[in-house]
């Protein structure tokens, strides 16, 4: 059966992700520190923990640099992933797992998703972030969530916080190109 983990606000920066029926729960959080007498302004740090059963778990860190040509630092665990890009305009970006497997984030029909790059290109994807939206009385309800295949559960922790930043990366690149027609913005990073 497929894991949901539905995020509390849609923002991955700052929220949590549940999951009840496995009473688990993710929580990430970023603070940004101001550096003002420094080349670049401000730096950023998220940080994932993991709750299972009461036990809260540091799982991951995401360091994001005050200068935006500059690549943020990721790390689950004690291991630091270097997140790939795989094209100067694209958005898909690939990591090694923790067990050496290779997988790529790819945006498909303006969603998130986590393909493994090991079996044919047609597979299937095994993360899929989705938004829903309820209709009720004159209100949308959006309720975002990452849907995790069961064969992708054993490497949760490397889903979640590469998800955080890819899907953060993603959102601050399509602001700033939507952004490019408006001549009073100022590209950089919005954390």
């Amino acid at each position: 059966m497929t894991l949901r983990l539905s995020l509390a606000k849609n923002d991955p920066l700052q929220t949590t992700f549940f999951c009840p029926e496995r009473a688990i729960h993710y929580t990430s959080d970023t603070v940004t520190r101001n550096r003002p007498f420094l080349q670049g302004g401000s730096k950023a740090t998220t940080t994932v923990w993991k709750n299972v059963v009461g036990e809260s778990i540091h799982v991951g860190i995401i360091e994001w640099p005050a200068n935006p040509n500059d690549r943020p630092t990721v790390v689950v665990g004690s291991r630091t992933i270097e997140m790939i890009k795989m094209g100067l305009y694209t958005y898909p970006e690939k990591f090694q797992g923790i067990h050496s497997e290779w997988y790529e984030w790819q945006i498909r029909q303006s969603r998130a998703q986590l393909v493994p790059l090991e079996v044919a290109r047609s597979q299937a994807c095994i993360a899929t972030f989705v938004t829903t939206v309820t209709q009720a009385l004159f209100r949308q309800k959006k309720s975002p969530a990452l849907l995790i295949s069961p064969e992708a559960v054993h490497i949760l922790d490397d889903i979640v916080v590469t998800f955080i930043y890819f899907e953060s990366q993603w959102r601050e690149r399509e602001r700033a190109r939507s952004g490019a027609w408006d001549s009073g913005y100022a590209a950089g990073v919005a954390l």
